[in-house]
């Protein structure tokens, strides 16, 4: 139905958007017209606000936005020093929270006095917990060197990442010959460590027990079978060669005996005398002997007799020869002529590198005092 300006259509229009009655739409009829000019009266809608609707998207971007302006307000006096400048704090700061992988409190290029100090450290500590390693066989030892042996390599490449920032050419050049001599450094350290505990860091014992011990049980095996066939054909008349066979056999476990004393016994033991070349000789010339006197079937046994005795004393004589020498404690020997050599060289290095570290500071001081 088309809108008709009537008073009734009016009335209900202003009663809906809460306007008060016009002055013609009294319930007692139109008010009598006065006189004069009549002012017509305006009157304006009142503006009706609704809130804004934005995506979440739209409300966290606004957050942000206030957030980072409110933090720039507070944190301005703090982002600038004397010259003007972000101080290192906020620089670290900044560049942590960007991910960069930067400690709180580091510089963006670390000090690097302070690295050469973490490798120098690193380096000592290895040595330290190696050599206590070596000496007690702990495990507290062992973990301690591999904790400081990553120490270490971390600080190697620690200073391999900070050269980048070098103009020392002959710094350069003393770096890569320090990266290689931490590689090999570790290395020995390792293969140092997987010995300790085990029968290979003493070769002559490994010597012993791997080939002098069997044989001597093998050959203590074959006195016993032919001693027993000689008895079977002898008679209190004649002794024949079981005499002399009885002095060989008394030999063989003077020598069982004398060699498992001594290998237990300090570095300074004397050997014994059942060992000696003179002892063997005889042990030898005893076995010719007998051989032509025993049974046929023995024959065979005296001759796996003298080859036992003849592996016995060679083996004996390199067990000797590295009981006397450094190289019976391998592990200690090669602590001593790889890994402290190593060990020497780097800190080489690090000294020249402080010295001239310490010099150039010095340098920059004296200059720095004749300026003021």
């Amino acid at each position: 139905m088309p809108f008709s300006a009537t008073r009734d259509a009016e009335t209900y229009w202003r009663s809906r958007y809460g306007f008060p009655p016009g002055p013609n739409n009294s319930p007692q009829g139109p008010e009598p017209k006065r006189g004069g000019k009549i002012r017509k009266k305006i009157h304006f809608r009142k503006p009706v606000f609704s809130a804004v609707r934005l995506p979440a998207r739209g409300w966290a971007a606004l957050a942000l936005l206030v957030g980072s302006g409110v933090a720039y307000a507070v944190l301005s006096p703090a982002l600038r020093g004397t010259g003007g400048e972000a101080t290192p704090r906020v620089q670290n700061a900044t560049l942590e929270a960007s991910g960069l992988g930067l400690p709180a409190g580091a510089t963006n290029v670390q000090d690097f006095g302070s690295l050469l100090a973490d490798f120098e450290a690193a380096q000592e500590a290895s040595l330290v917990a190696l050599r206590g390693y070596l000496l007690t066989d702990g495990e507290g030892f062992h973990r301690e060197w591999l904790q400081a042996s990553a120490r270490l390599q971390a600080a190697s490449d620690a200073l391999g990442r900070q050269s980048s920032t070098w103009t020392d050419g002959r710094k350069l050049v003393e770096l890569v010959e320090m990266q290689r001599l931490v590689d090999r450094l570790l290395a020995e350290q390792r293969a140092v460590a997987a010995i300790v505990g085990t029968v290979n860091r003493y070769p002559g014992l490994q010597l012993y027990t791997e080939d002098v011990k069997p044989a001597l049980s093998e050959a203590q095996s074959l006195c016993t079978e032919v001693m027993n066939a000689m008895l079977a054909i002898s008679s209190p008349d004649v002794v024949g060669p079981v005499g002399p066979f009885a002095t060989f056999r008394g030999d063989l476990d003077d020598l069982r005996a004398g060699l498992a004393d001594f290998m237990g016994a300090r570095n300074d033991a004397t050997l014994p005398e059942a060992a000696s070349n003179a002892r063997f000789a005889a042990m030898l010339k005893t076995l010719a002997d007998v051989r032509p006197q025993v049974p046929v079937e023995m024959r065979e046994k005296i001759d796996r007799l003298a080859s036992l005795t003849g592996t016995v004393q060679e083996k004996l004589g390199r067990v000797f020869a590295l009981r006397k020498g450094e190289r019976w404690d391998y592990a200690e020997y090669a602590y001593r002529t790889r890994i402290e050599p190593l060990a020497g060289k780097l800190g080489g290095i690090a000294a020249a590198w402080r010295t001239s570290a310490g010099q150039r500071s010095w340098n920059s001081f004296a200059r720095n005092g004749k300026r003021s």
